[in-house]
């Protein structure tokens, strides 16, 4: 069947993403930024609006005055640090559920997100090929760590009851057939489809949704940018699970290994699992 008539009768619509979440993701992720528009966008969503004003008076950025005007906050921040922000406060409320048991598993794989985000980006630095991405690439490394599993809510959403069933029964089996039984349950679909469907419908450029959606391949057909960034996320989703934060049962050793196409030589674990704990906790304390 076509995949247009496949998709016909998913709901993409993720409750908790609300409509000015959605236009402040397209507005950033513009070549040239509209920052007034921005500005005038975020301050018609309170939640939105005080997560800035926090970030811009936290520890991490405060200067010698609090500040409560919203665009002295945004120059305070910085475009790299205003992202971190959007993209963090739109996509932490997709991984919400009313149902308690399909929420817990959600809230681990936001903490998980979050892991692999900041492991990505802290990896640029020691990995030559990352370095030398074009720059909208490498742009988008951190919203493709929080993005690279939101076909998971999707699932949730459009099969209510048979994904609560899924996490109940099914969770305990190894990553790989976990990934076969989605399609044998939901009608054929994986969250890796949905995902990247989810992300094409969002305005994001094309190779971060075919990423998303080979991300569990370890040898996809994409282009040597494209494959640079798929090992980057594969290393990281390694890493995350290596520093404790795998919501999903551990895979097989060195499974999100294979296929590699990243230079490791100058890659220190210890080193980078240090650095992405305190940011973790950071950014955990500051959103709560």
């Amino acid at each position: 069947m076509h995949s247009v008539k496949r998709l016909a009768h998913i709901d993409f619509n993720i409750p908790g993403v609300k409509a000015v979440g959605m236009e402040l993701m397209k507005l950033i992720n513009a070549p040239s930024p509209d920052m007034e528009a921005f500005a005038r966008t975020v301050e018609l969503d309170p939640a939105i609006f005080g997560s800035i004003l926090a970030c811009a008076n936290s520890p991490l950025f405060a200067g010698i005055t609090e500040i409560s005007d919203l665009r002295v906050a945004l120059n305070r921040l910085g475009m790299k640090e205003i992202r971190r922000i959007i993209f963090h406060v739109v996509l932490e409320s997709a991984f919400r559920s009313d149902n308690a048991e399909i929420n817990k598993l959600l809230r681990a794989i936001w903490k998980q997100n979050l892991a692999v985000s900041l492991t990505m980006q802290r990896l640029i630095q020691d990995c030559p090929q990352v370095k030398a991405l074009p720059m909208d690439m490498v742009g988008m490394i951190y919203p493709l760590g929080l993005m690279h599993v939101i076909g998971i809510p999707v699932l949730a959403i459009n099969y209510y009851d048979a994904f609560a069933k899924f996490i109940a029964e099914d969770l305990s089996q190894p990553l790989p057939d976990i990934f076969a039984r989605e399609k044998e349950l939901f009608d054929g679909f994986d969250h890796f489809e949905l995902g990247a469907e989810m992300v094409k419908r969002w305005g994001f450029p094309d190779f971060v949704p075919d990423i998303i959606s080979s991300y569990h391949v370890p040898e996809p057909s994409l282009d040597t940018d494209s494959r640079t960034l798929h090992s980057l996320l594969r290393l990281a989703r390694h890493l995350a699970q290596e520093y404790g934060y795998a919501a999903l049962p551990d895979s097989p050793p060195g499974y999100w290994l294979q296929g590699n196409v990243l230079d490791l030589s100058g890659v220190n674990e210890d080193d980078i699992k240090a650095d992405v704990m305190d940011q973790l906790d950071k950014i955990l304390k500051m959103f709560r």
